[in-house]
């Protein structure tokens, strides 16, 4: 069962109570330490894009099209659809031969507040390579390149890229591809469901490698690499999973999925966690794990100072004066 992670107050009362689950897994893949259900299962939504974009390395695809680090670490990212963003998905398209028209998501404006309204008022239209998973796309459009396949119906689970993309996942995971529930992702594609611990174990293969088949490690290092190097192409400036890899300098590799789920790990640090809220809710995910992750021992003293917006998060009303937080208020169990 589930417990409360979050109390979200107004003045002196808590008036929302938060409720989710973690699963942090140590050497070996041992369950180390819980809140919750660590046998919850949940799909992976978005924290499986390091994941998925692996396959492109560990195939060859990104050798031979010759992917930069930034354009690696988009297709690992849940983006804001800044220019900065922009012109690493076109980079990706433009070696392989494409354009966002080739693209089965839909478009938008941005994931940012900020730069939607922008856009709005600069009467910007909407764009597939705005949409936050732009970046996966042209990973999944790459290796349909790559191979050959009919890239007309790439989104579909019974696509052989898809095929592929399901047993990676499922091999980081360390799980039969038969017990991972196959659903449809906000963008159109297949998203998968498992335990928060085989979500933690996958987040341990990726981070702490050494184990798995050669191929498979190089993809892995290369991914986390690119992620650490370019946060800002994982999320945007001032979005956690940027914040989390620029104030550890890529030691901390993280990501979120949508409705409240985070994944994340320290590199060759023998330790992942996997967290989903109960009710879905993203904005407590930051607070949440700056939380396990200080519990664990895993954040210094520097870190969590450059951290501490994100630890409690201000609640504002619409006068923008501030009401009350949004802060943890749970204890790790050890296991």
């Amino acid at each position: 069962m589930s417990e409360i992670l979050v109390e979200v107050t107004r003045g002196e009362l808590a008036e929302n109570l938060l409720r989710g689950s973690i699963a942090a897994l140590g050497t070996g893949g041992k369950l180390l330490a819980f809140a919750g259900d660590p046998d919850q299962v949940a799909y992976m939504r978005s924290a499986a894009k390091p994941l998925q974009a692996s396959a492109a390395v560990e195939t060859g695809a990104a050798a031979c099209f010759g992917f930069s680090t930034e354009e690696l670490a988009v297709m690992c990212g849940s983006h804001i659809g800044d220019d900065y963003h922009v012109r690493a998905v076109e980079g990706i398209l433009g070696k392989i031969g494409l354009t966002e028209e080739a693209f089965t998501l839909g478009p938008d404006l941005s994931l940012s507040k900020s730069l939607r309204e922008r856009r709005i008022a600069e009467q910007t239209q909407p764009r597939k390579i705005f949409n936050n998973c732009s970046g996966k796309h042209s990973c999944m459009l790459a290796l349909c390149r790559f191979f050959g396949y009919d890239a007309a119906a790439y989104q579909q689970p019974d696509h052989p890229v898809q095929r592929l993309i399901l047993s990676t996942v499922a091999g980081y995971a360390g799980l039969p591809e038969q017990e991972i529930v196959i659903g449809v992702d906000g963008c159109g594609v297949p998203v998968f469901a498992m335990p928060l611990r085989s979500m933690a174990r996958a987040y341990l293969n990726l981070c702490n490698p050494a184990q798995l088949a050669p191929e498979r490690a190089v993809a892995a290092r290369l991914i986390t690499a690119a992620m650490g190097a370019h946060p800002e192409m994982v999320a945007g400036y001032g979005h956690f999973c940027t914040e989390l890899m620029q104030a550890t300098r890529g030691r901390v590799i993280g990501k979120l999925g949508a409705d409240g789920v985070y994944c994340c790990a320290p590199i060759e640090g023998g330790i992942a966690l996997a967290l989903k809220m109960e009710d879905g809710n993203a904005q407590a995910l930051a607070p949440v794990m700056v939380s396990a992750l200080t519990q664990l021992d895993l954040l210094t003293a520097t870190e969590q100072r450059a951290l501490a917006s994100f630890a409690v998060i201000d609640n504002y009303n619409c006068q923008h004066d501030k009401v009350g937080h949004w802060r943890p208020v749970f204890t790790l169990h050890e296991a």
